[in-house]
């Protein structure tokens, strides 16, 4: 993510926060609105072009992200940043922009991510018991990510935002063969 896309983000969130005294509502608000535009404009590289195209006059800009915004309903807050970012000639950088608000807003909202590895598919139950106890060591609401891959053997490997706790098999292994190979 680009230093810019990261200030606009934290713009937009001071907006959000600043804009309501139901500030999670906003915030939420304001993310979902940021998903729906990234999402039309993912859908549509012909938009996606025109938008980029420099030979376009700023008002036609201008005037599609009007059309997206109206089209997608979106929040007074996020019409007018939006198109104070075609404005400015950022409009680019709203995907990146999303993604940061989202991380901005999953950190307000007690929220993260837990990419898990597992050596064989979980059952729902055993999925749901990882969840809470993830978010029981983290106080954290947590969305997990489950990939399988039988080269761990056997136990987890879970990441929450740069920590990692490995209670894999091959890893225990791997400890053995260190204490064994360094006695």
């Amino acid at each position: 993510m680009s230093v810019v896309a990261k200030r606009y983000a934290q713009a937009l969130m001071n907006l959000a926060v600043k804009d309501s005294a139901t500030k999670d509502d906003t915030v939420e608000a304001v993310s979902a609105a940021l998903d729906d535009f990234a999402d039309t404009l993912a859908e549509n590289p012909a938009l996606v072009a025109f938008l980029a195209e420099p030979k376009v006059p700023q008002a036609g800009k201008e005037g599609a992200v009007a059309d997206v915004l109206e089209k997608i309903e979106a929040p007074a807050l996020v019409a007018v940043f939006l198109r104070f970012l075609t404005h400015k000639r950022r409009i680019s950088l709203a995907g990146d922009i999303r993604g940061v608000f989202h991380e901005l807003a999953d950190a307000r909202l007690g929220r993260a991510n837990a990419e898990v590895t597992v050596a064989a598919e979980l059952t729902a139950q055993q999925a749901e018991d990882l969840k809470a106890r993830l978010e029981t060591i983290s106080g954290k609401q947590i969305k997990l990510n489950i990939t399988t891959d039988p080269s761990i053997l056997g136990g987890i490997v879970a990441r929450i935002g740069s920590t990692v706790w490995d209670g894999s098999v091959r890893n225990q292994l791997n400890r053995v063969h260190r204490q064994l190979t360094q006695s």
